[in-house]
């Protein structure tokens, strides 16, 4: 339980971003100072001689208030030397004393020395140097003005550094020599592992926190600037494109939020428009409804009534037959109203799917007009549907079945309803009188409408009849549907509308 708390921050994006801006802080710090060093020890490693040499230079001028008018203090000396040793022999790569550490008058004669191999007072160094290094001893006591400095390698990996000792006057007291044994190798390699390591510690300390300061501090604005955009995502999935993000930063985040606005602007316009198409295609086919049905029988209850005026002072008999008859027409108003009332409820395909919508219009549109429906289904797989599929299909259902209870004059209807996983067909079947689909006067407002509807759903619908065999309207799309209004669809509509 504590490992995955622990695992948890870094798997969302802003632990997985200070992660990796400290890893990465980390490694860029370690590889600048491992350079860095192989660099100092590769510079160290080639002037050994330069860099001894060149402290033996410093501390040299330290030693001329010890000769007190030409007569060395050997005590005073011997003492400096144990002072300043630690500084020559512990400069750079070397670790450990020099083999000897020594204080010479002008004649090239010891007077103090110190180190694992010191010289005892009053010997003459040359004894103790190389052939080369008394040559170089010679240079640099024979040079009055205490100028000259050598450093050379004797056998055994040893060096010997030489330096005057001059008056401030420029009066030159003797020399300050030392020979020390130079760093192998292995020496080296041990010095820089040793270095590395402890800055290591040091140096992934600081990096870790300063890339975990960096990193927090910077993913901070980032994950936000993400969670807003992530925010207005989850209000688009619910259907509210009215939600913008608002993010002017020019890097890759704020142009995706700026397309993404774009993209909700015009996924809004879309279903505006769409909303306004389909207002559009309702209301032409209530008024092609009303047309076709209760405006017929207002105007032919209109003629009943005319009639009914004229004969009730001469034919009361035939005035109560007139009157009966506009009543049956009203009843019949009545019916047409009531059905185009039910099909109105929104509440249609909510909540049931569209196998249950069928049932229950075939089953009310049976009751309301005494025609006998029968309903077959056959599913392959989920029934699920999107709602564009349904609705289309659904209202391709409303309209047959009234044109069937105006126009047919049939006592059965069969309706099949066939889902696969590729596509949803629909057909109504009915044993009515038919019509003639080539006549100019067959393919009506709402035949047309239906295939406009399967069209717009990437189907089609097909209408088949024959006078005096029945009518079939097959309907069939794709089971995702398409659902997208085109211009042409939209002029199609637009034009629907009866006069």
């Amino acid at each position: 339980m504590q490992k995955k708390r622990f695992i948890q921050p870094f798997r969302q994006l802003r632990g997985k971003l200070t992660l990796s801006y400290t890893l990465t802080s980390v490694a860029t710090f370690l590889l600048v100072e491992i350079t860095l060093i192989s660099i100092l020890f590769g510079y160290v490693s080639a002037n050994v001689s330069t860099i001894v040499l060149n402290q033996l230079k410093q501390d040299a001028p330290q030693a001329a208030p010890y000769f007190v008018h030409g007569s060395p203090d050997q005590e005073a000396l011997t003492a400096w030397l144990h002072v300043i040793a630690p500084s020559v022999s512990n400069t750079g790569p070397f670790r450990g004393s020099p083999i000897f550490l020594a204080v010479i008058d002008a004649q090239g004669r010891v007077i103090s020395s110190i180190g694992t191999q010191p010289v005892a007072a009053g010997t003459p160094l040359q004894t103790r140097l190389s052939s080369q290094d008394q040559a170089n001893l010679q240079r640099v006591l024979s040079n009055p003005s205490g100028t000259t400095s050598t450093v050379g390698e004797e056998a055994g990996d040893t060096l010997v550094a030489i330096t005057p000792i001059v008056e401030i006057n420029g009066t030159m007291h003797g020399a300050l020599v030392m020979k020390i044994l130079q760093p192998d190798i292995f020496q080296l390699a041990k010095g820089l592992l040793q270095l590395i390591i402890f800055s290591m510690i040091v140096v992934t300390t600081l990096a870790a926190i300063t890339g975990l300061i960096f990193g927090s501090l910077n993913t901070r604005g980032l994950t936000s600037r993400l969670k807003s955009l992530s925010a207005a995502a989850n209000r688009w999935s619910e259907g509210d494109f009215s939600a913008f993000t608002h993010d002017r930063s020019q890097d890759e985040v704020g142009q995706l939020a700026r397309q993404l606005n774009s993209m909700a602007e015009q996924l809004q316009q879309l279903l505006q428009a769409r909303q306004k198409l389909a207002t559009l295609e309702e209301r032409n086919r209530l008024a092609r409804d009303l047309h076709d049905s209760v405006k017929q029988q207002i105007f032919a209850i209109s003629m009943q009534i005319a009639a009914v005026k004229v004969l009730l002072k001469k034919d009361a008999d035939a005035a109560e037959v007139r009157l009966n008859e506009a009543e049956k027409l009203v009843r019949q108003a009545q019916q047409e109203l009531t059905s185009l009332i039910r099909e109105l409820r929104p509440v249609a395909l909510e909540g049931k799917g569209l196998a249950a919508a069928l049932r229950e219009l075939a089953t009310g549109w049976a009751q309301q007009t005494g025609i006998v429906a029968n309903l077959r289904i056959d599913v392959e797989g989920t029934q699920t549907l999107p709602m564009s599929v349904e609705e289309a299909l659904f209202r391709l259902a409303q309209e047959a079945l009234a044109n069937v209870a105006r126009h047919s004059k049939a006592t059965l209807v069969q309706m099949h309803l066939l889902i696969t996983d590729e596509a949803v067909t629909l057909s109504i079947t009915d044993n009515g009188q038919g019509f003639e689909t080539t006549s100019k006067g067959g393919m009506g407002v709402g035949l047309l409408s239906m295939r406009e509807r399967m069209k717009a759903l990437g189907g089609d619908a097909r209408i088949e009849s024959t006078p005096g065999k029945g009518t079939t309207i097959s309907a069939h799309c794709k089971r995702s549907g398409i659902s997208v209004p085109t211009g042409e669809e939209q002029h199609l509509t637009s034009q629907n509308l009866p006069a």
